[in-house]
């Protein structure tokens, strides 16, 4: 297996596992939760039986979820690193002892540090001032006019974490290093690859392998071959398992953590547009791409993202011990794609 992986292939993939599936004593996972699948329906009205037995129409189910976690991950590391070169640019200034111009760079580093602090940790100040004022020797009148102001009524926003939400959320991106959670997020990818039936390894999915797959599916089913292993994804079906694959490492993060770092819910998107952009060439054919026959292509469009990425949290959450263990295994730096799947068949 590790051979062919190695390979990447996706056909070569699909013959291998089609072998292992019927020899006996195969692979009994690969593919097996494909019918756990919930299917966004075409119309709007359509009532599905929703994972916690309600009945429910497309569009209420959708509102009744959480949106797509975002990521402008450009933008706050671009803040960041203009921060960090400001603040750098300051402390040079006092170390090369540039005396006319000290006094600015001081006054500029000390602010965003203030700054920062304020906005980001407001409430432990406050909290550090009440107990403070309490414990002085004064009057009651005197306690009140010196406790700090609520941080709704702060100019700018300060204190709620909003006007360096970015820059923050930068610098955890360049300076924070977490194998645990890189595992944690190609553990998901790898094990919503396999249980879904998609010849597939990749440990980090991106749009261009997803377009990639979808592509090859579509070469193993032409009149020239003379033998199918591979399941057309062009489908309704198959682009959803395509977009919870896209979607695993996501969701992982998610339930874990309020920022995405090591992965990115912008793949989904850049998939469907990679399709987009080849309607009319290597067969792909403008009807197959669905969402974008609807009059409001772009809210079609993210309903179907927003239901795959929800799909991938169930079946991940359903499915933590598996997961769990390919991750355990790959944090400890020696795991190979065969010992993840030996996790994943009870091997």
């Amino acid at each position: 297996m590790q051979a062919t992986v190695k390979s990447q292939d996706a056909l070569i993939m699909a013959d291998m596992l089609a072998l292992a599936i019927r020899n006996p004593g195969g692979l009994s996972q690969y593919g097996i939760l494909q019918s756990s699948i919930l299917e966004m329906p075409i119309s709007l009205t359509q009532r599905v039986v929703c994972p916690d037995g309600s009945r429910k129409t497309r569009r209420e189910r959708l509102n009744s979820l959480p949106d797509v976690p975002t990521d402008d991950r450009s933008a706050e590391v671009t803040s960041a690193a203009f921060t960090l070169g400001i603040v750098g640019i300051c402390f040079l200034a006092n170390i090369f002892g540039m005396d006319e111009i000290t006094p600015v760079t001081n006054f500029i580093w000390f602010s965003i540090v203030a700054v920062g602090v304020v906005d980001n940790f407001y409430d432990v100040l406050k909290m550090g001032s009440s107990v403070a004022v309490s414990s002085l020797d004064t009057s009651e009148a005197n306690k009140e006019r010196m406790k700090m102001p609520e941080k709704g009524s702060l100019p700018l926003g300060l204190g709620s974490g909003k006007l360096t939400g970015t820059i923050t959320r930068g610098l955890t991106r360049l300076l924070s290093v977490d194998t645990e959670r890189e595992c944690q997020c190609e553990a998901a990818a790898l094990y919503a690859a396999y249980v879904l039936g998609l010849p597939c390894f990749a440990f980090q999915p991106n749009s261009l392998e997803a377009a990639y797959l979808i592509a090859q599916s579509i070469k193993d089913n032409s009149p020239d071959r003379t033998t199918m292993s591979l399941d057309p994804l062009l489908s309704y079906s198959g682009v959803l398992k395509v977009l919870i694959w896209l979607m695993a490492p996501v969701a992982m993060e998610s339930q874990k953590h309020p920022q995405l770092i090591c992965s990115d819910p912008r793949e989904a998107s850049g998939f469907l547009k990679r399709l987009e952009d080849n309607a009319g060439k290597n067969n792909i054919n403008m009807e197959d791409l669905w969402w974008t026959l609807e009059a409001d292509s772009a809210q079609e469009k993210y309903d179907l993202l927003k239901w795959a990425y929800h799909e991938a949290d169930i079946l991940l959450r359903n499915n933590l011990k598996e997961v769990t263990e390919i991750s355990q295994r790959l944090t400890g730096g020696a795991a190979t794609i065969g010992d993840c799947v030996a996790a994943i068949e009870k091997w």
